[in-house]
């Protein structure tokens, strides 16, 4: 195990198989909120790591955790044993706490090697574990109110605007528009200007807007993107957007962007089904015809055995966080 600086970790990690776009070097500055002390950078071995994760430091109640993302793997392939042993040496560098929630489809290998480095399922989970992924190589199919509304939209002299270089305007547009989505749904923003635009200034990030026959823009998305996959980030649309359906032919439309990008899957991400008001984004998502994917997600590790339960206290009773 070795801890390297930011700069020697993105170098490392050029040539790896697999780097979650959470692990990316513009998610986590923007993470950070461009703190780096907030960061720290492992990899299993040197020169030629196999395995590398950054991990979101917190300090709390004086206590040190690390709050990871998924890794960076070289091979996909790789065997449990290193990912074991990795993990087990992570546990050496002074801290109290580890918690992952990877967003990658869930692979048996990796449990059975978090198991055996003494990670658990957490007492309770407070994010979504179920995805679905899109083929971009085939007929993309949708289900009737699919098909309705994509009628609807096309009544509406709707256009699809893709930004390659986002300035501030595009930025401000898309602030706007989730800001007046998240009045209406009561979600406040994560992100901030600065964070969308270390996203945007990235390789790995895309911005897209759709406007109306009056040239306003009424919906927008930001996905992620690398080699042959892309997925959602953020998704946002206003009032004027629900009058004309917007949002059907924003997915319609990018897809098709998409596909001619030789982009082969698109991962819809937080596949929510509840009892809750969630499930109309759930039944949204949900008609598009994809592969259902169950995520790797939250795993914890404690020092101490007492923090476990007092971790879910803290996230149930104090953070207000919600169970999934």
């Amino acid at each position: 195990m070795e801890k390297i600086s930011k700069q020697e970790f993105y170098s490392l990690i050029k040539g790896f198989e697999q780097i979650p776009f959470k692990q990316t070097e513009a998610w986590v500055t923007a993470q950070s909120r461009h703190d780096d002390t907030k960061l720290a950078f492992f990899v299993d071995q040197l020169p030629e790591p196999l395995i590398a994760c950054v991990a979101h430091v917190k300090k709390k109640a004086g206590l040190k955790m690390y709050y990871i993302e998924a890794e960076a793997i070289r091979y996909k392939d790789i065997k449990h044993a290193k990912l074991t042993s990795f993990f087990q040496d992570l546990q050496q560098t002074g801290v109290d706490v580890i918690e992952i929630n990877s967003p990658m489809p869930y692979d048996a290998t990796y449990e059975i090697a978090l198991r055996q480095a003494g990670f658990l399922r957490p007492v309770g989970q407070f994010s979504v574990a179920l995805s679905s992924y899109i083929s971009l190589e085939n007929e993309i199919k949708y289900n009737d109110n699919w098909k309705r509304n994509m009628k609807k939209a096309a009544n509406n002299q709707l256009s699809f605007e893709v930004i390659d270089n986002a300035v501030s305007d595009d930025i401000n547009d898309f602030i706007k528009l989730y800001n007046e989505m998240s009045v209406q749904k009561n979600v406040a923003p994560t992100f901030t200007f600065s964070s969308l635009r270390t996203l945007l200034a990235s390789a790995n990030f895309k911005l897209f807007f759709v406007k109306n026959e009056q040239n306003e823009r009424i919906a927008t998305i930001l996905i992620h993107y690398n080699n042959n996959h892309a997925g959602l980030v953020y998704a946002a649309s206003g009032e004027k957007a629900h009058q004309c359906a917007a949002s059907f032919f924003m997915y319609d439309k990018l897809f098709h962007y998409l596909s001619q990008q030789h982009i082969k899957t698109f991962d819809m991400e937080k596949l929510a089904p509840s009892i809750h008001s969630t499930n109309a984004v759930f039944l949204f998502k949900n008609g598009i015809k994809g592969e259902y994917i169950v995520v790797n997600g939250e795993w914890s590790w404690h020092k101490n055995s007492f923090l476990r339960p007092l971790m879910y206290i803290a996230k149930k009773w104090f953070l207000k966080k919600i169970e999934w």
